[in-house]
C-alpha cells in the first residue's frame, strides 16, 4: 500500500511540474525608470570675471574672487562641484594671488560636464 501511494504521488507532482511550465506563456518585463533624468543635459558655466574684447579674454584682478554660476537650460544647478585646474575647490569663489591664466570646469552627477572657462589674474590683462 505504501508502494502505492508513492507510485500515485510521484506520477501526480511529475504531471503538475511538467504541465505547469510552459514556453507558451508570454514574458512581461517590467520596465524600469530613468534613475537620472538629467543624463545628456550639458551644464553651462560662467562667471562674474570681466570679458576683455580686444583681447578676447576673461580678466580678474589678483586677489579678487570670481563668482561662478552654473545652470542647464535655463535652470541654475547649485549643488555642482567646481574644478580650477583640474583641482575641486570648496563653494563656487575663487580668488587667485600670483599671475596666472587658470582653467575652470562645473562637474555633478547626472549631468554633461561644463564648458571651460579660462580666466585671467593680472594687474590688467596681457
Amino acid at each position: 500500500m505504501k508502494k502505492l501511494f508513492f507510485f500515485i504521488a510521484i506520477a501526480t507532482f511529475s504531471t503538475i511540474g511538467l504541465t505547469s511550465c510552459s514556453e507558451d506563456d508570454p514574458v512581461v518585463e517590467i520596465p524600469t525608470p530613468n534613475p537620472n533624468p538629467n543624463v545628456e543635459k550639458q551644464l553651462v558655466l560662467s562667471s562674474n570675471a570681466t570679458y576683455v574684447k580686444e583681447k578676447d579674454v576673461l580678466f580678474s584682478e589678483l586677489g579678487k574672487q570670481v563668482t561662478f554660476t552654473t545652470k542647464s537650460d535655463s535652470t541654475a544647478v547649485t549643488d555642482v562641484t567646481y574644478y580650477v585646474d583640474g583641482v575641486a575647490i570648496v563653494g563656487n569663489k575663487y580668488a587667485h594671488t600670483t599671475i596666472a591664466v587658470v582653467k575652470v570646469q562645473a562637474k555633478r552627477a547626472g549631468y554633461l560636464d561644463s564648458n571651460i572657462l579660462e580666466i585671467q589674474f593680472a594687474q590688467k590683462p596681457y
